[in-house]
């Protein structure tokens, strides 16, 4: 499968014959495709999941405490020549980020890529596209991801919003009415809208992949582009043997969008100055029936911190005194493995332990029992999944599995999840 449709949908789903129509747009709004061998392809996801009691669509992924039965997504990818080494791909899908059906349509990916420049050593994409950051937007789809979870970087969502920047407690209670949500380190799904550059060089033994887009990785829409400098994605790889990659990646821009509540900082140089940087670690390792994944991300925010006032006109203000922003550090860690049974061919065992654990600041909230002490500014997790996938038929995956919460706090929410799911490509 083309390697710019390698990425999971965001949004939820909707009807087949309103895909096919979007699709056809897509199709019609370049006039050379309507002569090029296009190419279809699908992947349709079904699930069953069982949740703990404290079960949300942002943590876990689960709606509430009861037996769910969805559609996680359905997915078609299109791919065609338009002329020698110019490939249209496109991706249309319908996913839920919630354990519901999905119920709209979403045009995830569309871009062009201009293929084996200077003797295979550049090729250019442009439109949406997917992060080159890290390693696991590459293998995100049910049938490339052993396990039925995703990583906690790609949707847990953490204690800074991108209208207000650090959420204190009762910031948290209004960041989804008020101050435009709570962010994750890397949007879910990774794709974003820019223009991109990959190759190798020496073979495969390095290769890269650079982008610049209009939103660093945990902005949600990335039609943005939130001030006069664009945000950056990369990543660059080693493969010394064909067995093992390692790679390094690197992310930053803007994540504040302007708005009411951050406007007391139009006076004083503008949101610009209030940036996510990230940065990344991969090691892939395969040999005959094993595989074993690590990756790490460090990932900071220097936000500001805006409390309410009545007073003033916007009702908001700097809450802090002698600096513009927080420094936001969170450290996070995947590992996981599969191992295929050489002795029954389409049965195979997987498990992921995940970690997302968060730095210190000052507590800046008067109203805090901790005011001006040292505090983590959100709580740790720990996640930890196993699997067992098996392919009955060689287009159908079918998979059982559990999956074991801890965040670091009192009472211990209950964010267990039982699941099963079964994959069909078409």
């Amino acid at each position: 499968m083309n390697r710019t449709l390698q990425t999971e949908g965001h949004g939820p789903s909707g009807p087949v014959h309103i895909i096919l129509r979007i699709a056809l747009l897509v199709l019609f709004a370049v006039p050379s495709l309507l002569y090029a061998q296009v190419t279809w392809s699908g992947i349709y996801d079904f699930e069953i999941k069982k949740g703990g009691k404290d079960s949300k669509p942002a943590v876990n992924k689960v709606n509430n405490e009861f037996l769910q039965l969805n559609v996680r997504s359905l997915q078609f990818f299109v791919s065609a020549p338009v002329a020698e080494d110019v490939v249209f791909s496109a991706k249309i899908s319908t996913d839920s980020r919630g354990g519901s059906d999905a119920t709209d349509v979403r045009l995830e990916l569309a871009n062009i890529t201009f293929l084996d420049i200077f003797d295979g050593m550049l090729n250019i994409s442009a439109g949406k596209i997917l992060t080159p950051f890290g390693a696991f937007t590459r293998r995100q789809l049910s049938t490339d991801n052993p396990l039925i979870g995703v990583p906690l970087f790609f949707y847990y969502v953490t204690n800074v919003s991108p209208q207000s920047g650090y959420l204190d407690s009762s910031g948290v209670l209004l960041s989804d009415a008020l101050y435009g949500g709570r962010l994750s380190t890397i949007y879910y799904g990774g794709y974003y809208t820019g223009v991109e550059v990959f190759g190798s060089i020496a073979g495969d033994f390095v290769s890269y992949d650079f982008a610049v887009m209009n939103a660093p990785l945990s902005f949600p829409n990335s039609a943005i582009n939130l001030d006069k400098n664009l945000a950056v994605h990369g990543r660059v790889a080693l493969r010394p043997v064909i067995w093992g990659e390692l790679g390094a990646s690197y992310s930053a821009g803007s994540f504040l969008q302007a708005g009411n509540v951050n406007s007391i900082f139009d006076s004083m140089g503008g949101i610009g100055k209030f940036t996510q940087q990230t940065i990344g670690l991969d090691l892939t390792l395969g040999y005959l029936y094993y595989e074993f994944h690590v990756e790490y991300i460090r990932n900071r925010y220097n936000a500001p911190y805006i409390v309410y006032d009545f007073t003033v006109n916007p009702p908001y203000k700097q809450g802090l005194s002698g600096t513009d922003y927080l420094e936001l550090a969170n450290d996070e860690l995947l590992v996981d493995f599969k191992v295929e049974a050489p002795f029954y061919p389409g049965l195979y065992l997987a498990g992921r332990l995940d970690l997302l654990t968060f730095g210190t600041i000052t507590d800046p909230w008067p109203a805090s029992g901790s005011f001006g002490k040292e505090i983590r500014w959100d709580r740790n997790v720990k996640r930890a999944e196993v699997a067992v996938g098996y392919k009955p038929v060689r287009n159908v995956l079918i998979k059982l599995g559990y999956q074991w919460t801890t965040v670091d706090v009192q009472p211990r929410p209950d964010l267990n999840v039982a699941a099963a799911q079964i994959s069909v490509t078409f």
